[in-house]
């Protein structure tokens, strides 16, 4: 733990050392826009366009003229918003012509996500890695997912900030996103099947890929549970947030409640050796319903996924479990828990994947830790992460996991 503490303070002064030289490059120019201002500018989209295009490449053409309507999104971490475009038409239309392309529809907005400016949020996002994540995710990984999600027109990244320049998906005829406070409301049975498919349909396609296979779409330095530089940090960190959550949330957590959780912190290994042991794919890793959305296709209803600043390599039931602990009323899932995780097993047999009921059931056990951890952590480190009636909520529905479904008991015999 010592040795996770030192890293967690070596790697949080670094973050702070790099602020200020981002600070440095933006006299010069040097730096990414940190504003929304700075942005919506022709020059700065289209620098953006050309020097930071997703593996896929290039989508848009030229911009002639940038304007924000004021449209805002809430974020804990970052800021989200729309900026409105117009584009030059006349060199789209000739390089459709070089290349022999049919006529495209281009976006009206475009959907921007940028380092927030409160200085405490980028240091601890910068520390732990997560806009570079998602960043990089958006780079390499967004296009070869098979299920839905924002189409990237660029993701750039330099020191402690980052642009991604993102489709609308309000843009899609009959979509319908959720936030945060749907996800506190809880969601039903029906819509978590059709969640539930779609996680199969992703899981199956990335399943039981080889280290070198998996590591050139998402290299391990960005799993926070694995990484050498980030394994013991990650332990410390959510070590730290259990005295000041206990205190501050006594109504959630109960003295006996925190003992597991510590005993959990000491058995840091056994539950990562546990977790990890495959095979594994690719999984959302923040799989709540606030960072789903539903459109419509000929064939029903489909769901795809947003923010993907967790994603990493894991077993396929992080996500579900994640999704209906979080995502449902602790009494109603309880009562369709074992029918939806059943739902899941044969939406991947599906897909040619094999995973038994009884395999899933004591993965999901195992799992629920780790859900309980990103309610507890905000609670104890409220300064550095959303801490709201959405925090309050999962925090409820993820104890009430934790007893429900005896992890003392398993994590004992582990």
């Amino acid at each position: 733990m010592i040795k996770g503490s030192l890293q967690l303070a070596a790697r949080t002064a670094g973050s702070f050392i790099q602020l200020a030289k981002d600070a440095l490059d933006e006299r010069t120019g040097a730096a990414l826009p940190i504003t929304k201002e700075q942005i919506a500018r022709p020059e700065v989209i289209n620098d953006l366009l050309t020097r930071y295009p997703p593996v896929s490449g290039r989508t848009l053409p030229p911009v002639l003229a940038v304007r924000l309507p004021g449209v805002d999104f809430e974020s804990s971490n970052c800021i989200n918003f729309l900026i409105e475009v117009d584009f030059d038409l006349e060199a789209d239309l000739e390089a459709n012509v070089e290349t022999d392309a049919s006529p495209r529809a281009l976006p009206k907005t475009i959907y921007v996500k940028i380092t927030c400016e409160e200085r405490t949020t980028r240091s601890f996002a910068h520390t732990l890695g997560f806009w570079s994540l998602e960043t990089t995710f958006c780079e390499r990984a967004a296009h070869a997912v098979p299920i839905r999600v924002p189409r990237v027109y660029a993701a750039a990244q330099k020191g402690a900030r980052f642009v991604l320049l993102l489709e609308n998906l309000h843009e899609i005829p009959g979509a319908e996103l959720f936030i945060n406070r749907d996800m506190a409301a809880g969601t039903t049975p029906e819509r978590a099947e059709r969640v539930l498919t779609s996680f199969a349909e992703m899981h199956a396609h990335f399943w039981d890929w080889p280290a070198e296979k998996r590591d050139a779409l998402l290299p391990l330095e960005f799993n926070t549970y694995l990484a050498p530089r980030s394994r013991e940090m990650t332990r410390a960190l959510n070590a730290s947030a259990l005295t000041p959550a206990l205190r501050n949330a006594p109504e959630l957590l109960s003295p006996e409640l925190g003992e597991t959780y510590r005993r959990a912190i000491q058995k840091w290994d056994a539950l990562l050796d546990n977790w990890y042991s495959g095979p594994l794919t690719l999984v959302h890793g923040d799989s709540h319903l606030g960072n789903c959305f539903e459109y419509p296709t000929d064939a029903g209803t489909r769901v795809g996924m947003i923010d993907f600043q967790a994603t990493h390599w894991s077993k396929g039931i992080r996500d579900v479990q994640y999704f209906l602990i979080n995502s449902m009323d602790p009494e109603l899932l309880a009562e369709h828990e074992a029918r939806l995780i059943g739902f899941y097993c044969n939406a991947l047999a599906e897909r040619g994947v094999t995973l038994t009921l009884e395999d899933a059931l004591e993965q999901y056990r195992a799992f629920s830790f780790q859900t309980w951890v990103v309610g507890v952590v905000p609670l104890g480190l409220g300064n550095l992460t959303e801490r709201n009636e959405t925090v309050h909520a999962i925090t409820e529905r993820s104890t009430a996991a934790i007893e429900r479904l005896g992890f003392r008991e398993w994590l004992d015999a582990l």
